[in-house]
């Protein structure tokens, strides 16, 4: 049986192969709104219908749907779906577990599996939003902010004004431009980084040792050189790797979500 996982957001579908130790031995970026692609990557992955399980992740209900629709087709075993962080088996203090993202849930599961001794830690990802998570030194998921990225900043810019055109940053630009496009690169990237910069510095504050942090998500190569730190590091497939701790690795026999008391903001 070939188990798989999956994170549907709301540009990518991100597929990723687990091995027989149950890590993620390969993945692949897919887009989210069009079965074409999947139906390729199947044929090219080489599955064979009635012979796979999945555990997805998703913030994207319509698209949701499509994907339930598409594996049905090819008769999969087993799906198992998280659709917000009450169904992750991460500690918390959110308030409202069930309307946060379950991605960010796996996210800090998994940054907190990468760690033994806990925390505190921060987890950016980049992806059409940027998401900036703080852990407590107890290990516990304590919230975030959530911001918007690289390209959706870039999508706003271009659909409500009347010339600027829709960009997308790849490389680090200087902070400064002598042309529309140059100077909408540096205020897209520099803006990001800075508002990335700024929630890791709050978010770092009153955690002792400083927090470590793991960066992971499409853009994040290209943001995390601009944003040193004593200990950071780079995971492409955070959120995977997640869902196969929670999905397939697991030891814990009671996997409902537990939620820690704690203060509201």
């Amino acid at each position: 049986m070939t188990r798989l996982v999956a994170d549907l957001g709301n540009t990518r579908l991100k597929w990723g192969r687990l091995n027989e130790s149950g890590q993620v031995a390969e993945s692949l970026a897919l887009p989210a709104h069009d079965p074409r692609p999947w139906a390729e990557a199947w044929l090219r992955w080489g599955l064979v219908d009635g012979a796979t399980e999945w555990a997805i992740t998703t913030v994207n209900p319509p698209v949701a749907s499509q994907l339930a629709e598409f594996l049905s087709e090819h008769r999969v075993v087993r799906t198992t779906w998280y659709r917000s962080a009450s169904d992750v088996p991460t500690r918390h203090q959110l308030e409202f577990p069930d309307t946060a993202g379950a991605d960010r849930a796996l996210a800090v599961g998994a940054a907190l599996a990468m760690h033994p001794s806990g925390g505190p830690g921060v987890v950016i990802s980049c992806g059409t939003a940027i998401t900036v998570e703080r852990i407590g030194p107890d290990g516990v998921w304590q919230g975030g902010a959530i911001a918007p990225g690289l390209s959706l900043a870039s999508q706003a810019l271009h659909l409500l004004t009347a010339q600027l055109p829709l960009i997308s940053p790849q490389d680090i630009p200087q902070a400064w431009g002598r042309s529309t496009r140059p100077a909408l690169e540096a205020g897209l990237y520099w803006g990001v980084v800075g508002t990335i910069r700024e929630l890791l510095t709050r978010q770092s504050e009153g955690l002792t040792p400083p927090p470590w942090v793991v960066w992971t998500g499409g853009d994040a190569p290209n943001l995390s050189p601009s944003i040193p730190w004593h200990d950071s590091q780079l995971v492409p497939d955070l959120v995977l790797e997640g869902l196969a701790q929670v999905a397939f690795r697991a030891c814990d026999s009671d996997p409902s979500p537990r939620s820690v008391p704690g203060s509201r903001e």
